[in-house]
């Protein structure tokens, strides 16, 4: 047996016997949407009904066992463009089911909601982020609220739909386009983003316990344990509110909220978490049962089969963190290691222990800083430590063999360090004295494209590399952080301007009165293990003279060349920059 199962304290599998589907009204997701899935399964839960989801082609059949052929009615959601099976009206009749109906749907989440009139509060969120979806669902089945999906192409649908509804409460989560925000403003929507998934998951909980009060007069003991990958019935039923515990770390927030809160009992949905969660159960005594497991629909044998949860995949960013280089700079004594962040969104990490060995001992070094660091997508970032130990004495690293054991953390926002990487590599050897040295001398800001221009001096006398960082920028109420693209080489006494394009728009810039910049540099270009910062006033980059002239030239001489005049003597047309006429050949 795993041992990590032996760790917690209680253990319990969940609905391993799952007893048959009441003979009751049952709702069936026909679609290889995640977004079908969900509407339907929301669907059921405010209409009071059986809701179950098909995951492939064979599972329309496998959940048959579970579905009373006495059932009151069956509806059928079937995607229109993506269907796990065509005809499962059909299937079910020939099954001997009655009083089947199949809706065919092109887009579920609205099309659902045609269903639902009664309905007259709403949570938005952006399907991007799946997991926020996940996060709402129970608060939205037991306030009795319907969850849209937007994105960028949908808002006048959403418009139009809330239109025609009395809405009585609007609730946007998570991160969602500044145009839907702006065109549901009439509604005085209540918007929850901190930045922070975590975060933002934690008011929900909070905000589903205050409802749980109201109701039964006392909090909800018992949350599920996940981290919204995937949609599983007890999720969609209300009945506990969802909390995110992190892929292989915990964020101290959620630690300390667990810690505070009224939460006994945790339900972790499947096994994959089990790690996180056996941390959880030893910070926080929360005791944990773990729903890994279901009774098969179709037996085999005398003894009981087990099957997997059915579990519908939600879309999520992979975040990817590798260490790409390590070495020694014996003429600093420092520790440079060069990450590489191979995921195609922006990553936040800190290292959470360091140990370097050589041929006689095995030595931890002091981490001073633990402020975690920004990373862009598909970049690199070479960071320093000094080799010290603990009592803050030098770490001097002897013999040919010299090893690195790293564990670092990392995510998609300061606080959330979910991920956790540990990496072992040999340790090389360097002697270098960096000798760049670089000064900002100038931050503007180019509005019709959205771009940043930091200008950097090289105030040195070696050749330096550097790329630039924009920092703190408030962007539609949130904080975000922008990086060049390239790193440029600099030569002495020269400038360079680094370009770091940003999405702000005209109405973000009276947030933004001051910018802060952050060069990174080097002599090395693959080392740039130097910071130049620097807080500049906001400003307009000055307009191209040259190139405004240069474009009135242009345009003067193709006025020339096109402009015409008639010939005096066979009126024919030429361009006004002729003397001779093109057709009778005289002087005009």
């Amino acid at each position: 047996m795993n041992k990590k199962l032996l760790i917690l304290i209680t253990i319990g599998i969940l609905t391993l016997l799952t007893a048959p589907a009441l003979a009751a009204e049952q709702v069936i997701i026909n679609s290889a949407d995640w977004r079908d899935a969900y509407s339907g399964m929301l669907y059921a839960r405010l209409e009071g009904k059986q809701g179950q989801f098909l995951t492939s082609e064979r599972h329309a059949r496998i959940i048959l066992p579970s579905i009373p052929t006495t059932s009151e009615s069956i509806e059928v959601f079937s995607s229109r463009n993506n269907p796990f099976i065509v005809g499962y009206q059909a299937l079910l009749e020939s099954e001997g089911y009655q009083n089947v109906e199949e809706l065919r749907m092109g887009s579920g989440n609205l099309e659902i909601l045609e269903l639902l009139p009664d309905i007259d509060k709403f949570i938005i969120v952006d399907d991007s982020y799946g997991y926020n979806a996940i996060s709402v669902a129970p608060l939205a089945a037991l306030g009795r609220y319907y969850v849209l999906f937007s994105n960028r192409n949908n808002i006048n649908q959403i418009v139009n739909t809330l239109q025609d509804r009395n809405v009585r409460e609007l609730i946007i989560y998570g991160q969602t386009e500044r145009n839907l925000r702006e065109a549901l403003e009439e509604y005085n929507p209540e918007i929850i983003n901190t930045g922070d998934r975590f975060e933002n998951n934690i008011e929900i909980v909070e905000r589903y316990q205050e409802v749980y009060r109201s109701i039964h007069g006392q909090p909800r003991r018992q949350a599920i344990l996940t981290n919204g990958e995937f949609i599983e019935t007890s999720i969609m039923n209300g009945a506990d509110p969802v909390l995110f515990i992190g892929f292989a770390n915990v964020p101290e927030h959620v630690r300390e909220y667990i810690d505070s809160s009224d939460l006994e009992v945790g339900t972790l949905i499947g096994n994959e978490l089990i790690g996180t969660a056996t941390f959880i159960r030893r910070q926080t005594g929360l005791s944990v049962f773990v729903k890994f497991g279901q009774g098969a629909r179709v037996p085999q044998g005398a003894i009981a089969q087990v099957e997997d949860l059915d579990r519908f995949p939600i879309p999520r960013y992979e975040l990817s963190l590798e260490i790409a280089a390590a070495m020694v700079n014996t003429a600093t004594n420092n520790l440079e290691v060069t990450y590489r962040n191979l995921a195609p969104i922006a990553t936040y990490f800190r290292p959470l222990s360091i140990r370097v060995t050589d041929d006689q001992q095995s030595t931890l070094v002091d981490i001073v800083d633990l402020t975690p660091t920004f990373i862009d997508r598909n970049d690199y970032k070479t960071m320093i430590y000094p080799l010290v130990d603990g009592d803050g004495d030098r770490i001097d690293l002897l013999g040919d063999e010299k090893t690195l054991d790293m564990t670092v953390i990392y995510g998609e926002s300061p606080r959330s360090l979910e991920q956790e990487m540990q990496a072992s590599l040999r340790l090389e050897e360097v002697s270098i004295i960096d000798g760049a040295e670089i000064e900002i001398i100038d931050v503007s800001f180019i509005q019709r494209t959205s771009t940043f221009l930091v200008k950097v001096r090289n105030v040195g006398n070696v050749d330096a590399y550097a790329t630039a960082e924009i920092h703190d920028l408030i962007i539609d109420g949130d904080t975000y952080i922008f990086g060049t693209d390239e790193v440029v080489r600099v030569r002495p006494g020269r400038t360079a301007t680094l370009g770091v394009e940003t999405t702000m728009e005209e109405e973000d810039i009276p947030n933004n009165e001051q910018v802060r910049v952050k060069v990174l540099y080097g002599e090395r270009e693959n080392a740039l293990i130097k910071i130049k910062e620097g807080i500049f006033p906001f400003k307009f980059a000055a307009p191209n003279i040259m190139l405004y002239v240069l474009i009135i030239l242009i345009i003067l001489l193709l006025i020339l060349f096109f402009l015409n005049k008639k010939c005096r003597h066979c009126n024919a047309k030429n361009p006004i920059i002729r003397k001779t006429c093109r057709k009778c050949r005289q002087r005009m």
